[in-house]
């Protein structure tokens, strides 16, 4: 437990980071548009098929192709093949042959006919390739471990665009509206529940001068903020809900108890076999304003500076988002101080990072997926690191947590609600092994936002700037958020300095899984969002757990 409650430390240390009410009707929108998003993939041939080759483990094969592909940077490759492959594109700027640019990709245990797509990266802030391109090759490397048989078949290009990048994708479905943004990698960034049985749910200033949220909260205000209220805080990029992950590589030592006392290792001093994994770790002031060397840190939503994470896919269809991106890393963004190991621009990762976003039953089931294709050495000798699965950030307004403490196994023991939690990193709350695998931040009448996540170690929760305080004067900083002004794009203008989803003052709580990560190894597990009263999610997930529709059992597969 000790060890646990160490790891739980460090994580709390550095993070900024049923029945459906209303009617069953279902309608999507792409930004404000209320009709599916049409697809046009017209993909034009660049390559044809090759002949089949076999390939020795790492060993790799080049594909010439040396053609404009001016106006398409939607790529898509048919590939045949019975091992896992590293793939890298290769292209130079159309006016200028020395500016060479090279992208990697990685198909996973294909076992025949893969289609594999991917947006080049043009459609980012931060993207290597923001130019009109000659599409100089494809190469792929075998990463398994016998020899493979491989048989490139095509390679096509699209005009297929994300015309607006930077722009929120949205469904809804009854009385839910949830949204995906792209520009911080398509983290879950917008909830709301646009009704409750006929009234709305208001985000207000109360008579007694506090930011409120609550059903028809307007009806005793002192003034409306908004009546469609978005229920995560979005202050910047490492908020909202979103996968992160970490690995104790590059100088693992540093964590070792046993070295830090023989040695005097730790945090800013890192061990002789510092970068021994093949990373190295960069410097970093997110927890510690002297800085020190950071763990690798798969980030959805962007680094420590914003540089947003590459979208490599993504598609909205009738009551589902699907977002495909590799994350970035969040210690190694340069800030202009030139940290060690940072870069400008940020540094993208070899991880892929997906999400279903889907609407069923009143409530928005999120599946996520993870894979790392580093290829990091000696994993099995890296210590454990806690991981957020996911990483929630709610409003303040919903300042009171809700969680199960006990050992009844009917459901029906008394709730603890906490309405004093401080801070993450000096009063977090942890709830270990919880019997009912769920929490929840809700009002003073006990609605707000409700999660359930099986099959987790302990939730730690806590708040980020005050406890209870939900004072004008301690929120009132809405306007400075990066994800409100440079950031914004088509989301909502942020009409007020205490619009409570760009405050930063936040709400949170991480279910948390220690593991040590495993390289070509996937990884996902899904949770389950409700925004109700109490007594309504704990009914909700009860019937989930019962049914044992979400069981998480994948976890285990890093443990």
């Amino acid at each position: 437990m000790k060890k646990l409650a160490s790891f739980l430390a460090f994580l709390m240390s550095i993070s900024c980071l049923a029945a459906c009410n209303g009617n069953d009707s279902e309608t999507s929108s792409t930004s404000d548009s209320s009709t599916i998003e049409q697809i046009d993939e017209t993909f034009v041939e660049v390559l044809g098929t090759q002949d089949t080759i076999t390939m020795e483990p790492n060993g790799s094969h080049t594909y010439a192709i040396n053609k404009s592909i001016v106006g398409r940077d939607y790529i898509k490759l048919v590939v045949n093949s019975d091992v896992q492959l590293i793939g890298q594109i290769k292209y130079h700027d159309i006016n200028d042959n020395t500016k060479v640019t090279t992208e990697d990709f990685f198909i996973e245990n294909p076992n025949g006919e893969t289609e594999f797509k991917q947006f080049l990266d043009n459609f980012r802030t931060n993207g290597h390739g923001l130019f009109d391109k000659q599409l100089l090759s494809i190469t792929l490397t075998n990463k398994g471990e016998a020899n493979g048989s491989v048989t490139l078949k095509s390679v096509a290009v699209s005009g297929r665009k994300i015309d607006d990048y930077e722009r929120e994708v949205y469904v809804s479905q009854g009385e839910i509206k949830v949204g995906a943004d792209l520009a911080t990698g398509g983290t879950l960034t917008y909830l709301c529940r646009t009704s409750y049985d006929g009234e709305t749910v208001d985000e207000v200033i109360s008579h007694n001068d506090e930011v409120e949220i609550g059903v028809n909260a307007k009806a005793t205000a002192k003034e409306t903020l908004s009546s469609t209220v978005n229920l995560i805080n979005i202050f910047d990029a490492g908020r909202q809900f979103q996968q992160s992950y970490y690995a104790n590589v590059g100088g693992t030592s540093a964590d070792s108890p046993e070295e830090i006392s023989k040695y005097k290792y730790g945090k800013h001093n890192l061990p002789p076999d510092y970068g021994a994994n093949g990373y190295e770790r960069g410097w970093c002031k997110t927890a510690d304003l002297n800085g020190y060397y950071w763990p690798y840190n798969p980030v959805q939503g962007g680094d420590v500076n914003s540089n947003p994470s590459q979208i490599i896919d993504y598609k909205v269809s009738r009551n589902e988002i699907y977002i495909k991106v590799r994350a970035m890393d969040w210690s190694k963004g340069d800030n202009g101080e030139g940290l060690h190991n940072t870069v400008m621009g940020g540094v993208t990762t070899k991880s892929y990072m997906e999400n279903w976003y889907t609407i069923k039953g009143g409530m928005v089931y999120v599946r996520n997926r993870f894979i790392d294709w580093n290829g990091f050495e000696d994993l099995e000798d890296v210590p454990v690191h806690s991981n957020e699965l996911p990483a929630a950030y709610v409003v303040h307004p919903l300042h009171n947590y809700v969680c199960y403490t006990g050992n009844d196994t009917s459901w029906s023991g008394d709730l603890t609600t906490i309405p004093d939690l401080g801070p993450w990193n000096v009063k977090a709350h942890h709830n270990y092994d919880p019997v009912e695998e769920w929490f929840a931040w809700v009002n003073d009448d006990g609605f707000g936002v409700g999660v359930y996540v099986p099959n987790t170690d302990v939730f730690a929760s806590g708040r980020s700037k005050s406890s209870t305080n939900i004072n004008l004067n301690i929120n009132k900083d809405a306007m400075q958020s990066p994800l409100a002004n440079e950031y914004r794009y088509n989301k909502a203008e942020c009409t007020s300095p205490w619009q409570s989803c760009y405050t930063r003052n936040t709400s949170y709580t991480a279910p948390v899984v220690n593991w040590t990560m495993k390289s070509y190894v996937p990884m996902e597990y899904t949770y389950v969002i409700s925004v109700d009263y109490v007594n309504v999610m704990r009914s909700q997930f009860k019937n989930i757990y019962e049914s044992k529709t979400v069981l998480n059992e994948t976890l285990s597969s890093w443990k």
